[in-house]
């Protein structure tokens, strides 16, 4: 997407922690510049919660770049462009609205992606989702904003149980992308997943089994010691901040990650790292990956 409409299209990604959205701009020479945190109109980040996941569009139709993200959570927000230009002069976000209510979804990981599905002039939104379904909510107005209506199921969610060692279909996480992939003139459905397996077995001797129950127990501790901390730290930063208690779900990203960076978390991570490679040497490794599956579009 070309966000600052110099005519090179550039690269507009999420993050995992606290969810910022960053923008690499291409150079003239092809190539990605360095990172720019995309910001709101009075200069605090764009943030919509962790694993956000953006989508760019003009999504009222009057000339300028809106963008549409996603969360861990299922939420799909919106932060409207006022510039009426090239320039961004984005707005806070605000929740997506289809079929008269706010969109959320039961899964998590909402993955937005906004494109003329049907062929009608108007912008509907595809939405890939964390249990691996991904449902089209149709726009039903042929101009300014989209008037997104019910969601149809494209792809139902992954059965339950451990993905199979050979599957037939895409996996949990889904992210969309549209292209006319087999060249005949139909847009068809780009899915990426993301799969967690079992890696093979560590054989390890008796003193092994002993240092890999030992890191295990001392792992669990520290998860215990960590969320005690955690939670008497949250407290008093809500209050130094003066933060509502109905108000401090909101807030727990943004605490995180000041918390990470201080003394008393950042021991913490880094103690937990050194037992999670500790575990990652002992016992069978999570093997993460994922395929791009392709749907090739089929009738009119």
């Amino acid at each position: 997407m070309d966000l600052d409409r110099d005519g090179r299209p550039d690269l507009v990604t999420g993050s995992y922690l606290p969810g910022d959205v960053f923008w690499f701009p291409r150079t003239e020479g092809g190539g990605l510049g360095a990172a720019r945190r995309v910001d709101l109109a009075g200069g605090e980040p764009l943030r919509v919660g962790r694993a956000s996941w953006p989508c760019v569009t003009d999504w009222e139709g009057d000339g300028d770049l809106d963008l549409v993200v996603g969360n861990m959570l299922g939420a799909v927000l919106l932060a409207r462009n006022a510039s009426g230009g090239a320039a961004l002069a984005l707005a806070p976000p605000v929740p997506l609205q289809a079929a008269g209510a706010e969109l959320k979804l039961v899964a998590t990981n909402a993955a937005p992606c906004v494109v003329d599905w049907d062929g009608d002039g108007a912008q509907d939104l595809l939405l890939g989702a964390g249990d691996g379904a991904v449902r089209l909510y149709r726009n039903a107005s042929r101009s300014g904003e989209p008037a997104l209506g019910a969601p149809v199921e494209l792809i139902a969610p992954c059965p339950a149980g451990a993905p199979p060692a050979r599957p037939i279909r895409s996996g949990p996480r889904a992210r969309v992308a549209l292209a006319d992939w087999n060249a005949d003139g139909r847009l068809d459905l780009l899915v990426g997943e993301h799969v967690s397996e079992d890696g093979p077995p560590v054989v390890l001797d008796a003193a092994g089994e002993r240092a890999l129950e030992e890191a295990r127990r001392a792992s669990a501790a520290l998860g215990v010691e960590r969320g005690e901390r955690e939670r008497a730290a949250f407290t008093r930063w809500l209050a130094e901040k003066h933060i509502p208690a109905h108000e401090a779900s909101l807030h727990h990203d943004d605490f995180l990650v000041e918390w990470e960076a201080g003394s008393e978390g950042r021991a913490l991570v880094e103690r937990q790292a050194e037992l999670a490679a500790t575990l990652a040497r002992l016992q069978a490794p999570i093997l993460e990956h994922g395929r791009v599956w392709v749907y090739l579009r089929r009738g009119s």
